[in-house]
């Protein structure tokens, strides 16, 4: 308990506090991020107002996420050119303004962080997340007798249950990075142990893609402990551990193992599918049918920034597809969306923003965490339009733009002190 208290009396007096509580929120409610971008603005502000014009210098760069980031930002605002709906146009440029604010914050200011602590803060959201949205499930199962209040779209209270799958995922990352990393038998335990659960609940929310990321992130992740573990006797008994936990999700959830065989059977008759099961990956096809038509026909320069949603109405009801234009679906992919909204070199600016997340920096103790946070928040953007709403935008604009631009720290045991981290990525 002491240590508890003495790493949030370090917090409190050098911070930053926005920062660990902003990690702690994506997980759990993005209702209150606009708030907490705030908080990390003035805090910053508090603690010194000074601009590092060597760092400023260091991030005009083509290899900072932050600049790619900031040109796809103004891209939106040269889409207002040729835009006709300025209403919307500019509702979506306010809502995505953290697109901007971000990367000019970590131009200017480089905050100190103690990453450990960056990732408890954004395992202990998800986790109290978790509780709330069972707590809330449990409370409507005892009105209705039905048990699907614990699964699907009726588990995620807080968000939509995708971005809470992705967010969730990228905490049971965080647990098998802190397993590979394992200093005691005690904490390898609780890690393990909090990796079942996390990925227990990405199974409870029966997403497509926390799903399908569950099993690459696992399989990615079992590799790298396998090369870097001394103790080889661990192998076989994480490979009993992981394969026991999915042959526990195909025996007792016999109905989530059909929504992934409903998925490769949609991919196999794409040209059967219906726009009548708008939550069906056959109903995904039909938008990306529509997406790619409007897409030729506005390569260069898309539709503009206000026009793109109108365009996509209404190139579905010239097909027909009377419940998408009930519903004004997107795209339901981020690149679709955006070259249809801004054309080709809008995709090719949100592309280099993770191309530059995943070079090598001079020093990069953390590279290897990076990966698998970008890796996540790309492989999202393919079958959602995670960049269309408030709880993927605040969180997009954050990682990508904080993820090379911080100096982790740690503290030196006898002073209580900051100082930069020379360690390795563990």
């Amino acid at each position: 308990m002491k240590k508890l208290f003495d790493g949030i009396k370090k917090t409190l007096r050098n911070g930053p506090i926005g920062i660990y509580l902003f990690a702690g929120l994506i997980p759990l409610n993005d209702n209150f991020l606009g708030f907490t971008v705030l908080v990390i603005i003035l805090e910053q502000l508090i603690r010194t107002i000074k601009i590092d014009k060597a760092h400023l210098s260091k991030q005009l760069s083509w290899r900072n996420p932050g600049i790619w980031l900031l040109s796809f930002y103004l891209l939106h605002v040269v889409g207002l050119i040729h835009t006709e709906n300025m209403q919307f146009a500019t509702m979506d440029l306010g809502m995505k303004s953290t697109i901007a604010i971000f990367p000019i914050f970590f131009m200017l200011y480089k905050p100190k962080v103690v990453w450990n602590r960056f990732v408890k803060c954004f395992i202990l959201g998800a986790f109290i997340a978790i509780a709330y949205n069972s707590f809330q499930s449990y409370l409507i199962y005892i009105e209705t007798g039905h048990p699907h209040h614990f699964t699907g779209s009726y588990l995620s209270h807080v968000m939509h249950r995708g971005y809470w799958a992705v967010y969730l995922l990228i905490a049971y990352f965080f647990m098998l990075r802190l397993i590979i990393a394992f200093t005691s038998k005690t904490r390898l335990l609780l890690n393990v142990f909090g990796a079942l659960i996390l990925g227990y609940f990405i199974v409870l929310t029966e997403s497509r893609l926390g799903l399908i990321g569950l099993l690459i992130v696992s399989f990615w992740q079992f590799i790298v402990f396998s090369i870097s573990i001394k103790k080889r006797w661990l192998i076989p008994v994480f490979i009993v551990v992981i394969s026991g936990m999915f042959l526990f999700v195909y025996q007792t959830m016999p109905h989530i193992t059909k929504r992934v065989d409903k998925t490769v059977l949609a991919l196999k008759t794409s040209n059967q599918a219906s726009e009548l099961t708008p939550e069906k990956t056959d109903a995904r096809l039909l938008l990306w049918g529509s997406s790619l038509e409007l897409i030729k026909e506005n390569f260069w320069f898309g539709v503009g920034t206000g026009d793109v949603k109108d365009e996509f109405v209404k190139r579905n009801k010239e097909k027909g597809y009377s419940k998408f234009v009930e519903l004004r679906f997107n795209s339901h992919n981020q690149f679709f969306n955006v070259h249809i909204a801004l054309g080709v070199f809008g995709v090719v600016f949100l592309l280099m923003v993770f191309v530059t997340n995943i070079l090598k920096k001079k020093e990069d103790p953390y590279r290897a965490w990076r990966l698998g946070i970008v890796f996540i928040l790309f492989i999202a953007l393919i079958p959602e339009s995670m960049i269309e709403s408030q709880a993927g935008i605040i969180p997009y604009a954050f990682l990508l733009s904080f993820l090379t631009a911080f100096t982790p720290v740690i503290y030196k045991t006898s002073q209580q002190e900051l100082k930069p981290l020379e360690a390795t990525d563990e």
